[in-house]
């Protein structure tokens, strides 16, 4: 008789990955108010896949009817930041650093598939992800003994930090599940404090943590397709794609290894910084795709990494960058990266840049 649990575990960490757990498939309706109320709040912003009717979000067997169990695994991604190298350059959240993780995961999360079928007597069915489908994946998570909902809202493991990837597999296997580790962030308000925008301040005095995507640095630089508010600009910093300030500051991510998947290191992938007159410089959305198909960095789009550029270059003020924004305020014809270049400019103690504000009548 094969002992499913310690098989599907052997075969995680055979494969690679950092952390297993198992909860049962039962639908999570606790969590699916709190995911409903968040939304209703109007805390999703314009995050569309979030905003659909009748969500099955909490409810797996709507994503595989024969579900009797949820998997979870765990791929720490941490790679340690080089120093600032300054002005020039826009920083990269840690997750995005390497290769595009749904492409690596993808494949993994087969291997994993195909290994467990081939080592049970029995039919095996399953479906496995990696933020790929609508599923509340760190509830799930939390539910299979992996961690605990910080106050950053994401999960924390006491061994991995908060660095890490969630994948699920969805499976009709019977498996006896792991119990929810305990864990908790006691009176520690490091990640609610260092939020230049607040994004978690709606949270901070209730027992259930609470993230207003509509301020957060990672939904304007990577989910948010429209023009940032002015007065969130200048809060983004040299956050050029995503923001990690919550989880530097944590204490669980103080002593974290970093990641043996070579896939996840900056070689792999663009690093942990980003030129912004090479970024301010992509003439196409041809010219983009080529340098960044293998990374994450095509959720933004040309569109809005150069605008995320344009707003980092006027916050260091960039002197590299200067040539490209005044080059793109003249030529640029999308409306909402000559926006943010002209306020970049709007910054500069440059002739000509006021010479360029003054023309599209934008106040210094």
């Amino acid at each position: 008789m094969v002992d499913v649990k310690k098989l599907v575990k052997e075969i995680a960490f055979d494969l690679g990955f950092d952390a297993v757990g198992i909860t049962l498939a039962n639908d999570l309706d606790s969590s699916n108010e709190h995911f409903l109320q968040w939304r209703d709040s109007g805390y999703a912003g314009d995050m569309g896949y979030l905003l659909r009717d009748d969500p099955i979000n909490a409810k797996p067997r709507k994503i595989l009817n024969e579900a009797k169990s949820v998997i979870s695994l765990l791929v720490n991604y941490y790679s340690e930041p080089i120093l600032d190298p300054g002005c020039n350059y826009g920083r990269v959240a840690n997750y995005a650093v390497g290769k595009d993780y749904h492409k690596v995961l993808k494949k993994k999360i087969k291997l994993f598939q195909e290994r467990i079928k081939s080592n049970i007597n029995c039919d095996f069915i399953s479906r496995g992800f990696s933020d790929s489908v609508p599923l509340l994946e760190k509830s799930f998570t939390r539910n299979s003994g992996l961690g605990f909902f910080g106050k950053h809202t994401l999960i924390i493991n006491k061994a991995l930090g908060s660095y890490f990837f969630i994948c699920e597999l969805i499976s009709n296997l019977e498996i006896e599940e792991i119990n929810e580790e305990k864990g908790t962030c006691g009176k520690c308000t490091r990640c609610i404090d260092i939020c230049p925008t607040g994004a978690l301040s709606a949270g901070a005095n209730q027992g259930t943590p609470i993230l207003d995507a509509r301020l957060c640095i990672s939904y304007l630089t990577i989910e948010y397709k429209g023009i940032i508010p002015i007065e969130l600009r200048e809060k983004m910093g040299n956050w050029i794609f995503g923001c990690d300030l919550c989880q530097v500051v944590c204490p669980y991510n103080k002593k974290i290894k970093q990641t043996n998947w070579s896939e996840f290191k900056p070689a792999s992938g663009v690093g942990h910084w980003l030129s912004l007159k090479e970024i301010l410089s992509i003439k196409s959305d041809e010219e983009f795709h080529y340098k960044f198909c293998h990374t994450s960095l095509t959720r933004a789009k040309r569109k809005g990494l150069i605008r995320n550029a344009a707003v980092v270059s006027g916050n260091l003020l960039s002197d590299e960058a200067l040539p490209e924004l005044l080059s793109l305020a003249e030529n640029e014809p999308d409306p909402v990266i000559r926006e943010h270049v002209l306020w970049a400019l709007s910054k500069y103690p440059n002739k000509k840049a006021q010479q360029i504000c003054s023309k599209f009548s934008v106040s210094m």
